[in-house]
């Protein structure tokens, strides 16, 4: 049974979201509310829901701030934004934060149960042998086999910033306090590929997950990894996966 939050200021809201949706057709449970985002986190600590719904504008804490923290301390916590600001901006902040969907209000009538049944069953060809074959197509380097701590870094700094479309190699030596030039030496040495090269493979590597999810837009993946270019994103992704975006959302490896 998947645990749901729901988090809104207006206590019509979360009844209505609560009363009028079908939970248990879904194999979902309300275990707790809250009315703003404080609230939500206190109750994320105590209830470790599997699925958060969530209004964006809310006082003390915003939808947005409340998810950039609960994601980053519940990783595997899924959210949905219920919103009535049609926006562009929200929903690209949403989108970099790791948010799985979003609503705007008013919604229809088994709107909500769709978009959670699309987000709590994901792409069916997530399987063992899937992921082997993801493994072979785009290798990523496990930071427990590099010896040289400056290597370590720039892995690391990669996995936390991928999603920059500002991304720089300057910014990661001058963070480093290391030049540019031997930087990248010693990242070309320790994994024989370019700091860049590998950047865009750790991005397509994390397309290709946030793809499996069918609900997925084409155009918010490429955001989500960094690219503000759809098309040079769906170059990119065909010239190391073998498949546009779209066709590999739909049909796998």
């Amino acid at each position: 049974m998947t645990k749901v939050m729901i988090v809104d200021d207006e206590k019509y809201v979360r009844t209505g979201v609560k009363n009028g949706t079908d939970w248990s057709l879904i194999n979902c449970e309300v275990v707790g509310e809250a009315s703003n985002g404080v609230e939500g986190l206190e109750l994320a600590k105590e209830l470790k829901p599997d699925l958060v719904i969530s209004d964006i504008k809310m006082p003390k804490k915003t939808g947005i701030e409340m998810a950039e923290e609960l994601i980053e301390k519940y990783p595997d916590t899924k959210v949905i934004f219920l919103t009535a600001y049609d926006d562009f901006e929200y929903a690209r902040a949403a989108i970099r934060i790791g948010v799985s969907d979003y609503l705007l209000k008013p919604f229809e009538d088994g709107e909500l149960e769709a978009a959670v049944q699309r987000l709590m069953h994901l792409h069916p060809n997530e399987d063992a042998a899937n992921m082997e074959l993801e493994n072979e197509l785009i290798s990523l380097v496990n930071k427990e086999n590099v010896e040289n701590k400056y290597v370590c870094n720039v892995l690391e700094y990669i996995e936390k910033n991928f999603s920059n479309n500002d991304f720089s190699i300057t910014g990661i030596a001058e963070k480093l306090s290391v030049s540019e030039g031997h930087l990248s030496r010693l990242f070309k040495s320790e994994t024989g590929i370019s700091i860049n090269n590998y950047l865009t493979r750790y991005r397509i590597r994390k397309a290709m997950d946030y793809l499996k999810d069918v609900s997925a837009k084409v155009y918010e993946v490429a955001d989500k990894v960094g690219y503000q270019d759809i098309a040079y994103f769906s170059n990119t992704f065909k010239k190391l996966v073998g498949k546009s975006p779209s066709d590999y959302q739909s049909k796998g490896l």
